[in-house]
């Protein structure tokens, strides 16, 4: 039964339970025309022991309304916050008020979540388990009794940094890992229907500014939008859910792992010598296409891994890439190097603090690190991190694109970390990044 339909039973039932009209306490079964006239004294005389409203606190009263209102608006609701494993960017603000089945709406709509990161809380059957209780979507009992329609977030006694795990579409089951942050009193100006919302507050540095591309040697720089027109398709166009890691995380055998949701996954394995290699080793895989689009126009698969494997670097260990390759499906894509020209082409010149992020060149102020890049929709996110990245236990196939997954989660926290910044292309992407870095 749907919540509309509850309601509405619930309505009906409430009405049959009303008084019909010809029922009253006063009836008598009957009256003669001799005491037709004592009956209605007597009546009368029990109204009157009923005294009238005082003028005073009359429905159309000033204070009438005042009491009612107070009486009405009762305690606000806290406000309670939790980020997620699969995008530590979210700040997901729900207020106590809400249920896990709102929490989970919030999570469906602020991250990626299930097929191509674009399901919502009705497209699948799902729970949520915490303190070892199973809390179900819908409203038929399949592995718990327990309703999360029915449970609110105050009910759960949650403390800070409790986790809840979401077991998402039985049978093809994902599971996506929430952390209770805390809670706080609502603010002045903040109402209820503010909620639940994605609390994008994480601001720029005082002192940033946009970076723009100085001309060298006289030669306008490169526009990467254009020069790497395929690269930029892949993330700003096809990509429904992105995910761009770029450049090393800890020690990793990890030079940058890029996810566009849309069925596309790029991997390189061993460092490039100049980040203009670097870039246009992603623009030319990105070029690949999965097998069958471009004869069937449609792809035969709806997953498509690329390894990025420069030809200068090549050793046996990467060769093994190559041993299980499948064209358009598991593709080991052999990339050669690019011939710099000082002035219109040397990406380490054009973006030096980026360049030294990714350990190309020296820089004082600017440690070696990496850069996370996300985008759902018009909503994008930027950390820039550096030292050590979490471990995680790998269960994809090995050699394919999925051994660079889930291996830039900073252990400390970001050097920078913003929200809600706009970034409409990989040009932007580069001068934003680099901009940020000039604040250290």
């Amino acid at each position: 039964m749907s919540s509309s339909e509850s309601v509405k039973h619930t309505s009906s039932s409430l009405g049959a339970l009303a008084p019909t009209g010809g029922e009253s306490k006063r009836t008598k079964t009957s009256v003669d025309d001799n005491n037709i006239t004592s009956f209605k004294q007597e009546t009368d005389d029990e109204d009157s022991t009923t005294p009238p409203l005082p003028a005073a606190v009359s429905k159309d009263s000033q204070v009438f309304k005042q009491e009612t209102d107070d009486e009405d608006e009762g305690p606000r609701p806290s406000v309670m916050t939790f980020t997620a494993a699969h995008d530590r960017f979210v700040r997901l603000q729900l207020l106590s008020t809400h249920t896990l089945y709102d929490l989970v709406a919030a999570l469906c709509t602020y991250t990626p979540v299930g097929y191509e990161g674009s399901d919502g809380p009705d497209e699948h059957l799902w729970y949520v388990t915490f303190n070892g209780r199973e809390y179900e979507s819908s409203d038929m009992e399949c592995v718990s009794p327990l309703r999360a329609n029915q449970t609110r977030l105050d009910s759960l006694s949650l403390s800070d940094n409790c986790k809840l795990v979401l077991t998402y579409d039985y049978g093809t089951t994902s599971t996506y890992t929430l952390t209770f942050l805390g809670q706080r009193d609502m603010e002045d100006g903040e109402e209820s229907d503010m909620f639940p919302r994605n609390d994008a507050s994480n601001s720029m540095p005082s002192t940033y500014t946009k970076y723009v591309p100085p001309s060298i040697n006289g030669e306008e720089p490169l526009n990467l939008d254009t020069a790497c027109f395929d690269l930029q398709k892949w993330i700003f166009a096809e990509g429904s859910s992105v995910v761009v890691n770029l450049f090393q995380p800890g020690k990793k055998k990890n030079w940058g792992w890029m996810d566009n949701g849309s069925g596309g996954m790029m991997y390189l394995p061993v460092k490039p010598s100049n980040l203009t290699n670097y870039i246009t080793y992603f623009n030319d895989s990105a070029r690949l296409k999965p097998s069958g689009l471009e004869e069937n126009g449609y792809p035969n698969y709806e997953w498509h891994s690329v390894v990025i494997l420069p030809r200068s670097k090549l050793t046996n260990a990467l060769r093994k890439y190559q041993d299980g390759e499948e064209r358009g499906f598991c593709d080991a894509n052999v990339v050669d190097d690019v011939l710099l020209v000082s002035g219109s082409n040397d990406l380490n010149a054009i973006f030096p603090k980026i360049a030294a992020l990714a350990g190309f060149q020296k820089d004082a102020k600017v440690p070696k690190g990496w850069v996370t890049f996300t985008k759902r929709g018009n909503q994008c996110n930027l950390a820039i991190c550096t030292g050590n990245s979490e471990n995680h236990k790998a269960h994809a196939p090995k050699f394919t694109a999925f051994d660079g997954q889930d291996q830039h989660t900073p252990v400390e926290q970001p050097l920078i970390q913003v929200s809600g910044v706009e970034v409409r292309g990989l040009n932007e992407l580069f001068c934003v990044v680099e901009g940020l870095l000039r604040t250290l």
